[in-house]
């Protein structure tokens, strides 16, 4: 984000010390590197693409018939003349076309650039150019440069202008003009091509870019189109790309100003081709791609305005779709085609509000944000950003548990609309499970923001360490202090017991889901470096219900008799406490405890015995008939309630007192 700042700061500072509207000249502008060129355009992830054109007055039809695919298409679908396709622009006068309204449903919809289409394959240009007659100035009764007024409205409302040109021209008679009534012949069969091209390509085409990269301001994505045609090189296209960069050396290119890219697959294959990003058309990848992309996407079936097309996308479809590209590491460019008179269809005005109040609530979770680092879950998509995971719910669990890869580490998890309710997260069944609300707060897609432990501090060592500078501080005030070492166990207790921490001198050092691994890592800085007296530990009942993983008795065993020997190290007396009983593990039903708490309690406290340290029984006094912790003295089957703690305090003052002795 801070180099997409640095960029809109060079953008504004190459807008204030222009004396025209004019681009600067290259030796005015700041060569970005490419990552710090790509910078926005890869935090952005929305955009609109607009497809408006003469091509709006016939709405895809013609005497009745209606021309297949998009309306955009309707001078080569329905074999229309030049001369007859020529009375459009007469007929095109888009009186109630407002290019702020345009920007601000853009910008409300949570989108972050606008491509327009500057000239579409029609040969039609929606600005004053020079080098043609045949635009909206010249040709139409509108008399106004459309691609000035979006532009200037894009710069004043914070939204990237950009624009789309074809490469292809139905109406030069140097490029295709001189095809009908097929101006695409060229796609399918190779061989057609027309010799004047070369010309037009350097006479026209070049020339027109040129005005659209010099008249309006810094352009943000020069999106190109057409580039199928056998009269287009290669060669062309990396003169063109390096053509426009010399103007301006900042604008981002697509791919289609080459020859590489595959089908509407849009991806390029394997060779040397200029372009800066992927461009898949009405689809999106399987998967992640390991290169910028952009998938572009109609709201129903056409580019173009054509009202006899029903088939309109969900809001929730087309949200979703957005969602599903940012967690591939793409770009969602999403197409409205206005009509005649320079009007949003109602259709895609209501999904663009749609979405608009999705992104204002979640596009924490798409802006900026990378590709998943994990498998795609049957539920919905994840995106990744600054140490979080964004859970996107598509399909709400029935049973309120949603199942999340494995790997994952979560330190915190919270609804991203609600963040301050904390959502549990437990080991069910050997899955990572966290528990949500019963019915979905967003019926398009609710997003769980996790937050992750830091890769360096997988045993949470920073947990109590201003706490520890404290304590530390003190320690030659309180020389009977005993930390107790653990898990949920002992970390509830402080909670359930406040007064008799307050009145003891004990500190509690526990945290929900803590191993014995993780235990043994963190006992230098949460013991050993308090100083103590003492300390009691608590340990046994994450591993054995399995929160990181397989373990067998004997190793965890083996941690906490580690634990004891640094403590006695350092002359610190220890307390070995025993598992607490129970039944079962809500969070994994399928672990049977019983027969591994029996057989790690006689593991410690034949230890204990062995090495002159005092076992804290907790386990016979509050075990039930069955084996399991009693009703009276839990919360659940594992954790005690404050009953439970009443009964385990007077035992563990003795436990201490005993210890203390020796």
């Amino acid at each position: 984000m801070k180099t997409f700042n640095r960029l809109i700061l060079i953008l504004l500072v190459t807008t204030l010390n222009c004396s025209s509207c004019l681009a600067q000249t290259n030796s005015e502008v700041k060569k970005l590197s490419d990552d710090e060129r790509m910078a926005w355009w890869r935090d952005s992830k929305f955009g609109m693409f607009i497809h408006w054109g003469v091509y709006s007055i016939p709405g895809g039809e013609r005497d009745g018939k209606i021309c297949g695919g998009g309306a955009e298409w309707i001078m080569d679908k329905l074999d229309y003349t030049i001369e007859e396709y020529e009375k459009f622009p007469a007929m095109f006068n888009p009186v109630k076309f407002n290019a702020d309204e345009w920007v601000s449903m853009a910008k409300d919809a949570g989108m972050k650039y606008i491509v327009i289409t500057s000239k579409h394959h029609d040969g039609f240009s929606l600005w004053d150019s020079k080098v043609s007659d045949y635009d909206i100035m010249d040709s139409s009764p509108f008399k106004r440069d459309v691609i000035k007024e979006l532009s200037e409205a894009c710069k004043k409302q914070g939204i990237i202008f950009c624009f789309y040109h074809s490469i292809v021209d139905w109406h030069h008679p140097q490029a295709q003009g001189n095809l009908f009534p097929n101006y695409n012949a060229g796609q399918k069969d190779q061989t057609v091509v027309n010799p004047e091209f070369p010309k037009y390509y350097e006479n026209y085409l070049k020339p027109q870019v040129k005005e659209l990269l010099t008249n309006y301001g810094d352009i943000g994505v020069v999106w190109f189109d057409g580039d199928w045609i056998a009269d287009y090189t290669t060669e062309m296209g990396k003169e063109f790309y390096d053509f426009i960069r010399e103007i301006q050396p900042n604008t981002i290119i697509n791919n289609r100003v080459d020859k590489g890219r595959k089908g509407m697959e849009g991806m390029d294959a394997e060779g040397n081709f200029a372009g800066d990003f992927g461009t898949p058309e009405q689809e999106i990848p399987a998967t992640g791609i390991d290169s910028d992309w952009e998938s572009c996407m109609t709201m129903n079936g056409s580019w173009g305005y054509k009202p006899s097309d029903k088939k309109w996308k969900s809001s929730k479809r087309l949200t979703q779709n957005l969602i599903d590209i940012v967690s591939k590491g793409g770009n969602f460019l999403l197409n409205i085609g206005p009509d005649g008179l320079g009007q949003f269809p109602p259709e895609s005005v209501e999904r663009l509000k749609a979405m608009g109040v999705w992104t204002r609530e979640n596009g924490e979770s798409i802006y900026g944000a990378s590709a998943s680092p994990y498998d795609k879950p049957e539920w919905g998509r994840y995106t990744a950003k600054d140490g979080f995971i964004y859970a996107h719910v598509f399909d709400w669990p029935e049973d309120g548990k949603l199942v999340i890869n494995r790997t994952i580490k979560p330190r915190q998890a919270t609804l991203l609309s609600d963040p301050y309710t904390k959502l549990k997260t437990k080991l069910i069944d050997g899955n990572l499970t966290i528990h949500l609300p019963e019915k979905a707060p967003n019926n398009i897609a609710t997003v769980i923001k996790i937050k992750l432990m830091p890769n360096d501090d997988w045993a949470n060592l920073k947990r109590y360490k201003k706490a520890n500078i404290k304590l530390k501080a003190s320690s030659t005030k309180n020389k009977n202090r005993v930390v107790f070492m653990g898990n949920s166990i002992t970390e509830k207790w402080v909670k359930y017991s406040p007064e008799f921490f307050k009145k003891n001198p004990f500190v509690g050092r526990g945290i929900s889901g803590q191993t014995t691994s993780q235990m043994l890592l963190r006992f230098k800085p949460d013991v050993i470096d308090l100083n103590p007296k003492a300390v009691v530990i608590h340990a046994g009942t994450n591993d054995i219900a399995g929160n990181r993983g397989p373990i067998t008795i004997e190793q965890i065993a083996a941690n906490i008799f580690s634990m004891a020997e640094l403590a006695k190290t350092h002359n610190i007396k220890v307390v070995l406490a025993s598992v607490l009983p129970a039944s079962n593990y809500s969070w994994s039903p399928s672990v049977e405890p019983i027969e591994k708490i029996e057989a790690l309690n006689s593991l410690i406290k034949t230890y204990a015995e062995k090495n002159n340290i005092v076992y804290l029984d907790y386990y016979s006094s509050m075990v039930d008939a069955h084996k399991g912790l009693k009703k009276e003295y839990g919360r659940d089957t594992v954790h005690p309630n404050a009953k439970g703690y009443e009964v385990m305090e007077p035992l563990v003052k003795e436990a201490i007192k005993k210890a203390l002795k020796k």
